[in-house]
């Protein structure tokens, strides 16, 4: 899937139709936006629309609809919400169209829906036609929802969905298409099931033996109906012991966590060191930038005199005419008609003609001009002032030159205060989590009994699948030897080993497949891993990043490094597609606040990583100072900015980066 153009219309914090257009060559779409502007709405948007499920988060009571336009409504009139996304997938151009209409309500939390529509429709000869299957199966198998967590990734929530691998490998299987082989796996069943094709045929030998043989009672169908109830029941408690399993492994997860949490809690002070020490450098380059501001200011009030009354006679200076011409434009009057009322008015405001306050030292100055020039202007004494300034005017040409080594002075300084912030942010949420230990003993405790009284559980569970296996053998080797004297058997027998035996061949084959993919798939996020992470002293080519149940490794759970873990996987997804040559191998990734947990080298491996593997991605964030090295590079990234008037105003509209205010 590649997305072309996306409509959204009056949903949520959205106000009226907003249009985008998606790069679809390998940039980034960029999308900026401040605090509280929509950029997870934006995010939700593409769930409401692929899957129904925007998951707002079960503490918001918001309706779907923009309460603005809302508002704006009458008694009888009609509120549409409305999406469409044109994408194009294996070469076929879809647009996917739901709308959602509400009618007038006095409270908004009441109103009642009153149309709906959602509708797939693809271009075939020039024409677009309507979608007749189940558009939610249909969008399923071009992105499955297993996956709409990685490739619709909320990246302050990363955590959540890597200890929630339920869904993961079934949607890994699709994609890969390994989700054929349990098609057919399953098609054929076994003889305990009987609506697979062997459970079929060892119904149909039933059926035509003879009715007077039993077994406790029961005539051959009724003992075989028996044993498929019976295995039916194993199967659910097998489900029921996977479930089990899977929620002690994430208890046991979140207690190594909490046990590492624990671990590092000696290293309090050292982080608490850490950030004032960070908080002293950043005062002082502060301090070093308002002394290099301080110097230019002194530049151009020791200078700007003898740069002006240079243009005036020679026109020579460059740094003038390119630094000073609106400057001198302003205040040519000032200078031309210098006089002791203008002087003694500066004195007065206590601010100089250039916007700098007067010091001590200016104001003694000034006073001693007063006190010796005479009452008019310096008009008449001009050619005597150029003859004696000569050696001033050259050295003030001189002087103003430093500006740009000054500047460049407090370019470093600011980014210099900028890796300190990001060094001291990620040493504070290290810090916030170190000063919760104290809940995390109760924590600890309360995970230690659930895991016991769910072992027991599993425990039960087990016990109950043995006991039904052992009925299960002997039902099935009573039925075989019911079946031994019928005049049917071998010819049902034959059939039922030849598909036995395909099963074994496919079961097999499933098996080679889903090693290959596994082990590919973990070679390219170790892959890309290594373009994105910032830990030099890591054994990469020695980490397994992906488990067996393809769910990721959950050796980091917070932090930085969980951000470039999961990024790595998302990536490492799509390139292992494109390598397997799967025809399914393009969809966009769409991350709303992708440096949440990044440092700057972090980020900006991020943002260069991404293009150069994923044909579309879209990055929603207001974090844009740690990418700011890279804003430069316009061919990397197309730029929208989603402006917000009020609450519920917002709106998408193309920009640039001038529009972020660093």
């Amino acid at each position: 899937m590649i997305i072309s153009s996306v409509i959204i219309e009056n949903f949520r914090c959205y106000h009226g139709r907003n249009t985008l257009n998606l790069n679809a060559n390998g940039k980034i779409t960029l999308i900026y936006g401040d605090s509280g502007y929509g950029k997870s709405s934006f995010l939700q948007f593409f769930r409401w629309m692929f899957y129904g499920d925007p998951d707002f988060g079960a503490n918001n009571d918001k309706p779907l609809f923009n309460t603005t336009a809302f508002s704006k409504i009458k008694p009888g009139e009609k509120i549409r919400v409305f999406g469409q996304i044109d994408f194009i997938h294996l070469g076929v151009k879809y647009s996917l169209i739901k709308s959602v209409e509400y009618e007038y309500a006095i409270n908004p939390l009441n109103a009642r829906i009153s149309q709906t529509d959602y509708s797939l429709q693809h271009l075939v000869d020039d024409n677009w036609r309507k979608y007749n299957g189940d558009v939610s199966n249909k969008i399923n198998t071009i992105l499955p929802k297993g996956l709409s967590k990685y490739f619709l990734l909320d990246g302050e929530r990363a955590r959540d969905i890597v200890l929630n691998s339920k869904e993961l490998k079934l949607a890994i299987h699709q994609l890969f298409g390994l989700d054929a082989y349990a098609n057919a796996l399953s098609h054929l069943g076994n003889i305990n099931k009987k609506s697979s094709v062997l459970g079929y045929y060892q119904g149909e030998m039933a059926k035509n033996t003879h009715q007077f043989q039993t077994y406790n009672n029961m005539t051959l169908p009724e003992l075989q109906e028996a044993t498929q109830d019976l295995y039916d029941k194993i199967e659910h408690n097998k489900g029921f012991r996977h479930q089990v399993i899977e929620e002690i492994q994430a208890l046991q997860a979140r207690r190594d966590e909490i046990f590492k949490i624990l671990g590092q809690a000696n290293n309090k002070d050292s982080i608490q060191k850490l950030i004032r020490m960070n908080d002293e450098a950043i005062k002082n380059q502060e301090v070093k930038i308002a002394n290099y501001k301080r110097q230019i200011g002194d530049l151009f009030y020791n200078n700007y005199p003898y740069l002006f009354l240079s243009r005036m006679t020679s026109k020579s200076s460059a740094i003038l005419r390119q630094k000073n011409d609106l400057f001198a434009q302003s205040y040519k009057n000032v200078f031309e008609n210098l006089n002791k009322e203008l002087l003694k008015e500066i004195l007065h405001k206590h601010t100089c003609v250039c916007g700098r306050e007067i010091d001590a030292e200016s104001e003694s100055r000034i006073n001693n001009i007063i006190a010796v020039m005479p009452p008019d202007s310096y008009a008449y004494q001009f050619g005597q002032f150029v003859s004696i300034s000569k050696r001033k005017i050259a050295l003030a040409e001189t002087e103003v030159r430093r500006y740009e080594e000054i500047q460049s002075k407090i370019n470093d300084c600011q980014l210099e205060i900028m890796n300190l912030e990001a060094s001291s942010q990620d040493s504070i949420a290290e810090l916030k989590r170190l000063e919760d230990a104290k809940d995390l003993f109760v924590e600890l405790e309360q995970i230690d009994s659930e895991i016991k009284a769910k072992e027991k559980t599993r425990a039960g569970i087990e016990g109950d699948i043995a006991k039904q296996k052992q009925i299960l053998d002997i039902s099935n080797s009573q039925i075989k030897k019911m079946l031994e004297n019928s005049d049917v058997t071998a010819k049902y027998t034959q059939r039922i080993q030849f598909f036995q035996r395909i099963a074994y061949v496919l079961d097999q084959e499933r098996k080679s497949q889903e090693a290959k993919v596994k082990t590919l798939l973990n070679d390219c996020v170790r892959e890309v891993f290594k373009q994105l992470t910032t830990q030099t002293e890591l054994d990469v080519d020695r980490i397994k990043f992906v488990n067996d149940d393809f769910s990721l490794r959950t050796t980091y759970l917070t932090g930085g490094q969980l951000a470039v873990d999961e990024y790595s996987y998302v990536i490492g997804i799509i390139k292992a597609l494109q390598e397997m040559q799967m025809e399914n191998n393009e969809n966009p990734i769409i991350i709303d606040a992708p440096f949440a947990f990044t440092g700057t080298a972090q980020s900006e491996h991020i943002f260069k990583t991404l293009p150069a593997v994923s044909k579309q991605t879209v990055l929603l964030t207001l974090d844009l100072n740690k990418i700011k090295n890279l804003l430069s590079e316009t061919d990397l990234y197309d730029f929208y900015v989603i402006r917000n008037e009020s609450q519920d105003m917002a709106t998408i509209e193309r920009g640039t980066a001038d529009d972020f205010k660093f």
